[in-house]
């Protein structure tokens, strides 16, 4: 490990499909998962054990683990209570995500309790969980605004990040669910959740809903963090929070963060790739920039090949 290693985990297959009205199969699924693994990425969300009357798209999450059993040790997945645990166990996965909400409004209306009932359930979660090996992260949604309590107070979520340490959590994740953070908001609130945790165990989410996502990964990159979430191609989108688009683009960011001289092992060209792949089977252009425009080479262009000025 150096002080520049990345850990990024693309949430495509979750966070990135779970807004999609239209049907993917699970082939494509699965097809989606691997090619994220083989293009060097180390931890892929890859489903949720949520209620399929709440999030449809991922009703699958049994078929694709089946069909991903030698990639488990890489793979993550959302569950919403102890019996998303349960199931998520009993399917071979190791490494589970719960989510929480830095303000109970929006806590209701995710996952239907206080922040309070949330925390208790994590204490559960994370003693079974720890009974079987397997590790357990969190995510601060609504870290930086709260679509029904607005402005989210950064004492409040470095706060929450220290008793979710407290609880057993292994990661805590600060996650930007409207996308309305800026670099000078995610700068200070690294630097204040860092008071509060150890840094080298939170994360950044961050959504592009306003076109600061790769911007915001940067920012925090400066400010020591080392893990981060995004998307193929930059799709997503919370179906709870309304106008919350998708994902910070996950090539796009790890541009910028290559050029700032991270070390991911992700190999940008193959998730361009995958970027395309992924459009195809959806059938519509993705959000994300660079695997539309190209990798630069820094090499002329070749002959006849025609470019605008302006």
């Amino acid at each position: 490990m150096t002080l520049n290693d990345v850990l990024w985990t693309d949430v495509a297959p979750r966070d990135g499909l779970q807004n999609i009205a239209d049907a993917i199969s699970t082939e494509a699924k699965i097809r989606l998962v691997r090619g994220l693994l083989d293009a060097g990425v180390p931890r892929v969300e890859a489903t949720s054990f949520v209620s399929p009357a709440w999030v449809p798209q991922l009703a699958d999450a049994p078929a694709v683990l089946a069909g991903l059993q030698n990639d488990l040790p890489r793979l993550r997945v959302l569950i919403p209570n102890l019996r998303g645990l349960e199931l998520a166990l009993a399917h071979g996965i190791r490494n589970v995500l719960v989510t929480i909400a830095a303000t109970d409004s929006f806590n209701r209306r995710n996952v239907n309790r206080s922040v309070d009932e949330s925390l208790d359930e994590i204490s559960h979660i994370v003693k079974l969980a720890g009974e079987r090996a397997c590790t357990v992260d969190v995510a601060v949604s609504v870290s930086f605004g709260c679509p029904f309590e607005g402005e989210v107070a950064p004492a409040r979520v470095a706060e929450l990040c220290a008793d979710l340490v407290t609880r057993g959590v292994v990661e805590v994740g600060v996650a930007d669910t409207i996308g309305v953070a800026t670099p000078v908001d995610v700068t200070a609130m690294c630097a204040l959740v860092a008071t509060a945790v150890p840094i080298d165990r939170v994360s950044l989410h961050v959504h592009d809903t306003r076109g600061l996502g790769v911007a915001n990964v940067v920012a925090a990159f400066a400010a020591g963090i080392r893990r981060f979430d995004g998307s193929v191609g930059g799709i997503g989108g919370c179906p709870f929070a309304p106008r919350s688009t998708g994902n910070v683009c996950t090539e796009d960011a790890l541009q910028a963060l290559h050029a700032l001289g991270a070390v991911t092992g992700i190999d940008v060209a193959a998730m361009c790739a995958v970027a395309e792949a992924l459009a195809s089977d959806l059938r519509r252009d993705l959000p994300g920039k660079l695997y539309r425009a190209g990798i630069w080479s820094r090499a002329p262009q070749e002959a006849g090949v025609e470019t605008s000025v302006g």
